[in-house]
């Protein structure tokens, strides 16, 4: 008996290795579960007794085989054991990361907004600089065209006042010519009409001295003047002497002789003819 007992130890000891592998594994998970869980399980654990008889009436059935070292240890179970379950320190230090990683996503995402909203700030303030430019640029481009414009007005009146002056000008020059060359025609004219006239004068002049009858009181030295009024044609219609130095003899002979006259050479030119004409009356002597 002892012998049998013997030779069926190291079953027993493979069958409570076994058994306690399974108890610690068991062990580790339902740990790691209730860690998890945090709900108290309970386990219940069976143990088999093994009969001594029954083992002996087994080792007579068939001779007990060779007991060869499993090359891989802890195979019990078909199923490979679940990993080993974080320890706490390790939950930990996961949780710690994890919040870690969670405050810098809120950082990350705390700066994102940061940055969009100094992004549109920024871009706000670039349209407005922008758009205060374009503003700038346009007003100067007003204030340069209308420069532009009043200049060109300047211009036009300075060219229009300058024309004026000039025309001005020069229709002063011309009046003044044309007055000149009036006044030197004038001149002219009256200078030919005086001599004409002296002509005329002269030749009237001559005609009644040719029809005057000297009287006999008529001195030498005679000088008198006689206002004539004439008809066209030359006809006398008035004569009366105004001032002469010899006595009335002398006078009313002056008179008969412009009647005797009549009628009067005409003037060279008709333009000339005076209705009311005065002959100064100096006979020869």
């Amino acid at each position: 008996m002892s012998g049998v007992t013997s030779r069926l130890r190291p079953y027993f000891l493979s069958i409570a290795l076994h058994v306690a592998l399974v108890g610690v594994i068991v062990a580790l998970g339902l740990q790691n579960w209730r860690t998890e869980s945090e709900v108290p399980q309970v386990m219940t654990i069976e143990a088999v007794a093994v009969d001594a008889n029954e083992l002996a009436r087994l080792a007579r059935r068939a001779p007990p085989k060779k007991v060869e070292p499993d090359p891989t240890p802890g195979r019990v179970l078909e199923r490979e054991p679940e990993p080993p379950k974080p320890a706490p320190v390790e939950n930990a230090q996961r949780e710690k990361e994890a919040q870690a990683l969670k405050e810098a996503q809120i950082r990350k995402e705390t700066q994102a907004r940061k940055d969009a909203t100094l992004t549109a700030e920024r871009a706000r303030l670039e349209e407005r600089a922008r758009v205060q430019e374009q503003a700038r640029r346009e007003a100067e481009a007003r204030r340069m065209k209308d420069e532009l414009e009043a200049e060109d007005r300047r211009r036009q009146e300075d060219a229009r006042i300058r024309a004026e002056r000039e025309a001005a000008l020069q229709r002063a020059l011309t009046e003044e010519l044309a007055a000149t060359e009036a006044a030197e025609a004038r001149r002219v004219a009256a200078a030919r009409a005086a001599s004409i006239s002296v002509q005329w004068a002269a030749a009237i002049q001559a005609r009644v001295q040719r029809a005057w009858i000297r009287p006999p009181s008529a001195q030498a030295g005679l000088d008198c003047r006689v206002s004539v009024i004439q008809a066209a044609g030359g006809t006398v219609i008035r004569a009366e002497v105004k001032e002469c130095n010899g006595d009335e003899a002398v006078r009313q002979s002056l008179e008969a002789a412009v009647f005797r006259a009549s009628p009067l050479p005409p003037p060279p030119e008709s333009s000339l003819f005076e209705r009311n004409i005065e002959l100064r009356f100096r006979p020869n002597d």
